[in-house]
């Protein structure tokens, strides 16, 4: 830059000096500098490392950074859960509450329905993906900068400051082989004025996005063989005898078909009337998204930047789902009364009566029938949610001072809509014969059978902030530079399941309402001090407070040590922490909700080893194994139901956090930076883990935990194992189900992580353009949660089924060549153990066989390579080609997971954009 202006700076007069390296401010720091590197780690990805992923929304974006995992997806999570179309995100393993979320440097409002129904987080969906600049990660804890949640790092996606002309883009994306799944996205942006010229900019971005569901059937062509022979998976495409003709249930060792069974859905094996049930079956959403982003920048005066900002997303998740069909009478359902405050059940489903039409026997008797007549539309299950948020910041200089502001008012609402099955309503229609099976009911009925429920969440946030940095003293080693500020929030969160939820009404059903305000005030201060040449340290204090807690404190130190001219040392220590949220401590009922995939540590192992009579003899029809796979999915998967009550005696969650690590540049261009991290948190909010309890029920106090007789399903299941293993005497000894958990919010939770990030990078020049190589990774060394029960840590989990792989890697390598620009990415995940800490020992548990143990025990290490193309040589155009997992290289085996939640294939996208002018 000075050879290049070297005529204009000799011209200079005394009057006019050179100008200053501009500083500028990063992620974790509120001071700016002109270094590049700080004493945390912090990954910054560009507008162009974006466009080389050709992802199209804030998840999949961030998915291309090594060091995050996904923490819920709205394309692909249950319809079951409490925060269902909405996507997040984590790091280190402690989820999404531990990683800070911030667009433009601010928090944006927590999506409507918390997670779990207890956890706020940001909804990346909500994050227009065509306006986004840039996205600065910190992996480090920040909450003496930022406040509650920083914790194990944060990221900050900053949107577009300008924009001139006019651009349209569109992007199609398809699985090779698999075309329902695929997604389209199409986004334009309108931008006019120069800020230096005009005193303004000001533009107006909007992207639509859609991504079709897809079902159990339309992937079933791809399934492996090995999925099959995976615990309880043996009749995962088994037709279902649940049909619309229906089939009776005398026990467990005989079961007839209803008459009237058309002959082509006659099992020729088992003789029962049975539908394929995968078309109903959802694996995928069909998700609608809308986005908007606009940013007016303008001049206040000579000195005063400004931008007013609004954004706006709105979104809706269809969940595929099936006809209702008539569950069986044999496993009862409890569930909690919130209104009432006690539990519900156990309730069993209505047998058919005598003399019913549908009633062939003289003895009340189990109709199996699918209910034809509640698919077409009437089940269903929606999402519905919009945020926005209006904020005007203000940034100037005084008296060499830095200073900024904002003010902004932000709203997130979600609605969840869909139907469950009412106790009184359905067992009225059955027993009194008013359901007519085999045709098209009365709507009316329907609604009183299978009443609509909801979960509405609607959350508002107003805030305030100003910080003052700079320059207060000349040290001999250089400036003492200092920030210091406050931030102010106004929070109101409520969440509230429809009252024929809470009041018990329908079965099996979790619900819950909380509602109230919440006020957070906040002091904070930061100073970099040159100690001598070469050696800054950084320093920062944060005091918050919240209602119903305590002052809290979260310091912060950093080191940079530039050792020589090319070695970087840095290091910093810190104190993070998390504010009980309103659902946590707040006004309200409680809630109410189930654990899944429990197993019970005393009827799953016997269970397991029933079911493998069952399976394992070559008579066994499709029927009877399917039997077999439900009663032990009952003890092995099952369901706990349990309520939780909120405590305003509740302290935050805090953590101590350390990182130490380098940057060198052995050659010019070129460098390696690897720093290590150990966090700790502890007093975190939440239940027991379910599993902890488990295993140590016999020290429980008295009601904490109810089991229910279950001998009537347990008679049934020991008269299957004896068809066809005579012989059989194992049974559960009396031990009954678990009924319903009492678990309320304590602060008793501990976790500590510790492990490595790296990247190394660099390039150079060839004949045909320039080679950029980047390498980042992250590595899990440990990762250990404290056990109530033992009183101590609990094993490593870091390479367990729990959190997955260990080390994951992207090794990146572009070239671009006039008009062509390549790229391609080797992804790389290491393998992992199907153990963990709800089933220390998976395979032996669930009695896989010798000859599979070896596949069972271990899921092997995943390596995938992506390849992008864009050319630019048509003008105003620009056509780019991505190819994810370019060899099609198959998932690894995953015993425990299964084929559907884990498979990978060969993906193909193609994006165009326009520029008008």
């Amino acid at each position: 830059m000075t050879l290049a202006f070297s005529q204009y700076a000799t011209a200079q007069t005394a009057a006019e000096p050179v100008e200053k390296l501009q500083r500028v401010e990063v992620t974790g720091s509120s001071i700016k500098r002109t270094e590049a590197e700080t004493a945390g780690s912090l990954q910054v990805l560009t507008r162009d490392d974006i466009e080389r992923t050709g992802q199209t929304t804030a998840l999949g974006i961030l998915n291309s950074s090594a060091a995050i995992s996904t923490s819920i997806d709205s394309a692909s999570s249950s319809s079951g859960g409490f925060a269902t179309g909405s996507s997040g995100v984590g790091m280190r393993g402690l989820g999404k509450v531990a990683t800070l979320v911030l667009v433009n440097g601010r928090r944006i409002a927590q999506y409507g329905l918390a997670d779990g129904a207890q956890q706020n987080f940001t909804n990346l969906d909500a994050i227009p993906a065509a306006a986004i600049e840039r996205i600065e990660i910190l992996k480090d804890g920040a909450s003496a900068i930022y406040g509650s949640d920083a914790i194990a790092g944060v990221i900050n996606i900053i949107l577009l400051k300008n924009f001139e002309g006019a651009k349209i883009t569109g992007n199609y994306k398809e699985t090779d082989g698999f075309k329902d799944q695929r997604s389209r996205n199409v986004s334009g942006i309108i931008g006019y004025g120069d800020v230096d010229k005009d005193g303004f900019n000001t533009y107006l971005t909007y992207e639509a996005y859609k991504n079709d569901g897809y079902t159990v059937d339309s992937l079933r062509s791809h399934y492996p063989e090995w999925h099959r022979q995976t615990p309880t998976r043996s009749t995962w495409d088994a037709k279902n005898s649940y049909s619309p003709t229906g089939n009776y249930y005398l026990d467990s060792t005989n079961i007839v078909a209803a008459p009237g069974c058309p002959a082509d859905k006659l099992d020729p094996k088992d003789k029962l009337c049975k539908m394929d049930l995968l078309p109903y079956s959802g694996l995928a959403t069909n998700a609608k998204r809308y986005a908007l982003a606009s940013n007016t920048h303008f001049k206040i005066g000579k000195s005063i930047d400004a931008n007013f900002e609004i954004t706006n997303a709105s979104a809706s998740n269809d969940y595929i789902v099936a006809p209702y069909a008539l569950s069986s009478t044999l496993s009862p359902s409890t569930w909690y009364n919130a209104m009432d405050g006690k539990m519900v059940g156990p309730f069993y489903y209505p047998k058919l009566p005598v003399g019913h039409a549908n009633n062939p026997y003289g003895v009340p008797v189990e109709y199996r029938a699918r209910l034809m007549d509640t698919g077409n539309g009437f089940n269903f299950n929606r999402t519905e949610s919009d945020q926005t948020r209006v904020m005007l910041s203000l940034n100037g200089d005084v008296s060499g001072f830095d200073w900024k502001s904002a003010a902004g008012y932000m709203t997130s609402n979600a609605t969840k809509a869909t139907r469950a099955a009412s106790a009184a309503g359905y067992t009225n229609a059955i027993k009194n014969g008013t359901y007519k099976f085999g045709q098209q009911n009365d709507t009316a009925l329907l609604e009183s059978m299978f009443p609509v429920r909801t979960t509405k969440g609607k959350s508002k946030i107003a805030f305030f902030d100003a910080t003052v940095s700079g320059e207060v003293a000349q040290l001999p080693a250089g400036p003492l530079n200092v920030a210091f500020g406050t931030d102010i929030r106004r929070e109101k969160y409520e969440m509230t399941s429809s009252d024929n939820v809470l009041r018990g009404d329908l079965v099996g059903i979790a619900g819950l309402q909380v509602k109230d305000t919440m006020d957070h005030y906040a002091l904070f201060a930061e100073a970099t001090i040159p100690v001598v040449k070469r050696v800054e340290v950084s320093a920062a204090v944060r005091a918050d407070k919240s209602t119903n807690s305590d002052v809290h404190f979260s310091p912060k130190l950093g080191l940079r040590v530039n050792a020589t001219d090319t070695l970087l040392l840095r290091a910093t220590a810190a104190g993070g922490f998390r504010a009980p949220n309103i659902v946590e401590t707040g006004n309200g009922l409680g809630r109410s909700s189930f654990a899944n995939d429990v197993s019970d540590p005393r009827r799953c192992a016997t269970a397991s080893a029933l079911n493998k009579l069952v399976q394992g003899n070559p008579a066994v029809t499709p029927a009877d194994k399917a039997q077999g796979n439900t009663f032990q999915n009952s003890d092995c998967k099952g369901g706990v139901p349990s309520f939780v009550s909120a405590n305003k005696d509740l302290k935050p969650e805090t953590s101590r956090s350390i990182t130490a690590g380098f940057v060198f540049e052995p050659v010019k261009n070129w460098t390696v930076a690897l720093d290590y991290y150990h966090i700790e948190r502890k007093d975190e909010i939440g239940t027991r883990a379910v599993a902890d309890i488990l295993r140590g029920e016999a020290g429980l106090p008295a009601g904490q935990l109810v089991r229910v007789d279950n001998s009537a399903s347990d008679a049934q299941f020991l008269a299957l194992v004896k068809k066809y293993a005579p012989g059989n005497t194992a049974n559960f000894g009396g031990v009954g189900v678990i009924g319903l958990l009492y678990n309320p919010y304590v602060n008793s939770g501990k976790t500590r992580a510790s492990g490595f990030d790296f990247d190394a990078g660099g390039r150079f020049n060839t004949s045909i353009g320039q080679v950029r190589l980047k390498l980042e990774g992250s590595y899990l060394w440990k990762y250990q949660e404290f056990s109530v029960t033992d009183n101590a840590y609990a094993d490593n989990l870091a390479g367990n089924w729990a959190l997955r792989s260990r080390l994951n890697t992207k090794l990146r390598a572009s070239l671009k060549a006039g008009s062509f620009d390549h790229g391609m990415t080797l992804n790389y995940a290491s393998g992992y153990s199907n153990n963990d800490d709800t089933s220390r020992t998976f395979c032996v548990t669930n009695k896989v066989s010798a000859e599979n143990m070896a596949a069972c025990s271990r899921v092997g290490s995943n390596t995938t390579v992506d390849y992008n193309l864009s050319y630019s040589g048509i003008k105003n155009t620009r056509l780019s080609l991505y190819v994810d997992n370019m060899f099609d290289k198959a998932a690894p085996i995953q015993w425990r997971s299964g084929y559907a939640d884990t498979f990978q294939m060969r993906r193909i996208g193609v994006t165009a954009s326009y520029t008008f002018f």
